[in-house]
């Protein structure tokens, strides 16, 4: 049920918290889209916490296949493309279009959770792609 790896069960975890994350940009109660890009909170719009939970979740599907498919080199990849690219858009956020704080309750976990993926994924690729 649960991948036999530590990188397996670190990649599934983030990909079933990226669910979660998809499901609240699509659930108006449970939306941090005005707390996250808190700087211009006029540009966190509905249309774009949508747009963002269709994004997570994209990532969360490629992130949980992956987990059970490390062996795949093109699986490999792309998941630790989802990594860059979240770490490449918060960063962005916070640093060139100014909408979001660091301590911004999604950035700052984004942040570590995909430079922390990438990274895991980089220095192990060797061991898990045949």
């Amino acid at each position: 049920m649960f991948p036999e790896t530590g990188l397996g069960k670190f990649i599934l975890f983030i990909g079933v918290a990226a669910i979660y994350n998809s499901i609240q940009c699509f659930v108006p109660k449970m939306r941090l889209t005005h707390r996250i890009f808190a700087r211009k909170p006029k540009e966190a719009t509905s249309l774009a916490a949508r747009q963002m939970g269709l994004w997570t979740f994209t990532s969360a599907l490629i992130r949980v296949y992956a987990a059970y498919n490390l062996s795949n080199p093109a699986v490999y990849q792309l998941c630790m493309w989802t990594y860059g690219l979240a770490c490449f858009a918060f960063l962005g956020e916070v640093f060139i279009h100014k909408t979001a704080p660091l301590s911004s309750p999604g950035v700052w976990p984004a942040l570590i959770f995909s430079s922390c993926g990438l990274t895991y994924m980089a220095l192990y690729y060797d061991s898990y792609v045949l």
